[in-house]
């Protein structure tokens, strides 16, 4: 690192990254004493939802509170999300890319999809480019539309062990 300098920083570069907030869904007993209902911030554009709750999603930085996930902070600006939300979201951001469509007459491997374990009949099958193991297109399209990643992949990069 002392024979590399950085690159120069532009001034008119754009922050890429959005501040999100993670609220719990906090629920209020009818026995607590201290529990007070209150309007969630959709209840003042929405009269057709119910009125006074004694729960919902407050907001982290501002503790206005919402029914329902995700949402931005009408009061704050913070995008509200919960975690599964977000672990949903991220084959959108970073999808599978895909897998190499190569005629059957021309691949000299094995012709067993590595997905189904059955043998791969179809005029094409198709290799992953990163672990280079061969899908039939049943498999090919599950693991695109599907589980968004390589079963192949996934199986030379185990998850470790819980300890």
């Amino acid at each position: 690192m002392q024979h590399v300098s950085p690159p120069p920083a532009c001034s008119s570069s754009e922050s890429s990254l959005i501040r999100m907030g993670f609220p719990q869904h906090t629920i209020a007993s009818l026995s607590d004493l201290d529990a007070k209902p209150s309007f969630s911030m959709a209840h003042l554009e929405n009269n057709n939802e119910p009125g006074l709750t004694l729960g919902g999603y407050f907001c982290p930085q501002c503790r206005a509170k919402y029914c329902e996930l995700p949402v931005e902070c009408k009061v704050c600006g913070l995008t509200l999300v919960s975690a599964p939300h977000l672990a949903r979201s991220y084959h959108h951001l970073f999808p599978l890319d895909a897998f190499q469509e190569v005629p059957v007459e021309l691949y000299k491997g094995e012709r067993y999809c590595q997905g189904c374990q059955g043998e791969i009949k179809d005029q094409h099958l198709y290799i992953c480019k990163v672990c280079q193991n061969v899908f039939c297109v049943e498999c090919d399209l599950f693991a695109h539309d599907t589980l968004h990643c390589c079963p192949g992949c996934i199986h030379k990069h185990p998850v470790p062990p819980c300890l």
